[in-house]
């Protein structure tokens, strides 16, 4: 069976950064582009960067969830008097030439991304016996294909955030630098591969190459590459896993995704004099 569904639930997640999350205002003035925000993980990414001041492109496939996502985020208000807005973008990272639409519009109206998450993808699982190659095909290009040619077509926007010199709220001089940062939800399934998921952690193996191979091709230009390994976070995919497997879901055990929003805002506010280059991040209490 496929679960294509952007990554994760569907909580409202416009309220301000938690824990880990921003003081408010501070991302006034980033450019964030998000991808499956119609639910889940990017959704919880895209509410907070934007309550926290940011512009964020949100992306996804669903648009009647964005459209959902971007109600929610105006009627809650920014975090602060900085506000940032929610700007929902249909998108179907499959499509090339959609792809290079949106990243060339994205240039000539904003010029700078400095936040780059992805989140979005497709999962199957089948024993290598049972499994379908197309299945294989279109997980290859849901979960690699797709980001590595957004991330690509964005690199323009990304070095110019880089460049810019510009700094936190209240101007040049106020604060560090920007910089940009490009964060790739991969999963647990991308460092060791489990029985039946050969086709899912094959995509995630192969984008933890890419991101280990940007990060050596971009840092010296001031953008940080960071991978985060997710072990089972609460979604509706995760739900679904769990009743296949025969296993009660008790969601409150898992990851949350509001706990993946907070460590996203975190990292991109890290002093640029350091990175995080990979992540592992598991349920305090395993309930599998």
């Amino acid at each position: 069976m496929t679960d294509t569904a952007d990554t994760a639930d569907t909580a409202d997640t416009t309220n301000a950064a938690g824990a880990l999350g921003a003081a408010p205002g501070t991302f006034a003035g980033r450019v964030a582009v998000v991808t499956g925000a119609s639910s889940g993980i990017g959704r919880a990414v895209a509410g907070r960067l934007a309550a926290d001041g940011a512009t964020v492109l949100a992306l996804g496939r669903d648009q009647a969830r964005l459209d959902s996502l971007a109600k929610e985020t105006a009627a809650a208000g920014p975090a602060s008097p900085v506000g940032g807005a929610l700007v929902p973008v249909q998108l179907d990272l499959t499509d090339s030439v959609a792809v290079e639409r949106f990243a060339a519009d994205t240039v000539d109206r904003y010029g700078r991304v400095h936040l780059l998450v992805h989140s979005a993808g497709g999962y199957l699982s089948s024993r290598i016996e049972d499994a379908s190659v197309d299945d294989f095909d279109a997980q290859y290009a849901a979960n690699v294909r797709g980001p590595f040619a957004l991330t690509r077509s964005l690199l323009p926007a990304l070095r110019a955030a880089a460049d810019s010199g510009e700094s936190g709220p209240g101007g040049a001089g106020a604060g560090p630098p920007h910089g940009a940062d490009v964060v790739i939800m991969n999963s647990s399934q991308g460092v060791r591969a489990g029985a039946g998921t050969s086709q899912f952690a094959a995509t995630q193996h192969a984008m933890r190459a890419v991101a280990d191979s940007l990060r050596q091709e971009v840092n010296a230009d001031g953008i940080r590459v960071v991978t985060i390994h997710l072990g089972r976070t609460a979604t509706p995919r995760q739900e679904t896993i769990f009743e296949r497997e025969g296993r009660p879901y008790r969601p409150e055990l898992l990851i949350q995704a509001e706990d993946v929003a907070d460590l996203v805002t975190y990292l991109a506010l890290l002093p640029r004099t350091a990175e995080v280059t990979e992540l592992h991040l598991r349920p305090a209490q395993k309930s599998y």
